[in-house]
């Protein structure tokens, strides 16, 4: 019997949790809500564990949505991620955030069909990812990860011969903005509040992946960022920036 696994899912405004056991989802938690990850993201992971009636110390493998994304929020699970399974004695599973995006998409697709993950990026651009549906109702990628301007993503994902084409994410409006042209009456895009990153999904991925023995060095570990951490400079003067 495989040990519990504990998910997390840091990546954008969300920030969820979930406990499989069994290869089951037992828990999941999520608070939509952003800029509070730093600190509701334990308390989330201990609530978990109570809901299962386990301790830390049971958890076999850690799995965190590894980016693309806000680099302070994967900055948190990961960081996260990485001190809970070295205190435990725990392997560390890192999924590809957009991949677990795709995958809440998966109840509604069909086999042959694309799944094209998208969230906002900076500067009008968006990251993503597309996946086709196998028989099996797996991913197998069809698309590399990317950011890239919305405009430029008909170039990106050419029309497929078969199959429609699933838009999951943030991203997804503009996304399909981009995509109707060239995909038409093939192309739908799934609301981002009813299809919001899933630490489940990012679970259920970790849990594969564990399976084909696809774990991380916990030292060496990083968040997979795309791109380079810009700082925003403020331009206002402190004097300006006082309250009154």
């Amino acid at each position: 019997m495989p040990a519990p696994l504990l998910a997390i899912e840091t990546a954008t405004d969300v920030c969820g949790v979930a406990l499989m056991e069994d290869a089951r989802v037992t828990a999941t938690l999520t608070l939509a809500r952003p800029r509070r990850h730093a600190e509701q993201l334990v308390s989330l992971i201990r609530d978990a564990l109570r809901y299962g009636g386990l301790e830390a110390g049971a958890l076999g493998a850690v799995a965190v949505s590894m980016g693309p994304g806000s680099y302070t929020g994967l900055r948190i699970g990961v960081s996260t991620a990485k001190g809970l399974a070295l205190a435990v004695g725990a392997q560390l599973v890192g999924v590809p955030t957009l991949e677990a995006l795709a995958a809440t998409a998966l109840p509604a697709a069909d086999p042959g069909d694309v799944v094209c993950a998208a969230f906002n990026a900076r500067r009008e651009e968006v990251y993503a990812a597309a996946f086709r549906v196998g028989a099996d109702a797996g991913l197998t990628p069809l698309a590399e990860t990317t950011a890239l301007p919305t405009g430029d993503l008909p170039t990106w994902l050419p029309v497929q011969t078969a199959g429609r084409l699933w838009l999951v994410g943030e991203g997804a409006p503009a996304a399909a903005e981009a995509l109707a042209p060239t995909w038409g009456a093939r192309l739908r895009a799934l609301p981002p509040d009813a299809y919001p990153p899933d630490a489940a999904a990012v679970a259920r991925l970790g849990h594969d992946r564990l399976a084909r023995g696809e774990t991380e060095d916990v030292g060496a570990f990083e968040p997979f960022y795309l791109k380079a951490f810009v700082a925003r400079r403020n331009t206002r003067s402190a004097f300006e920036r006082l309250p009154f």
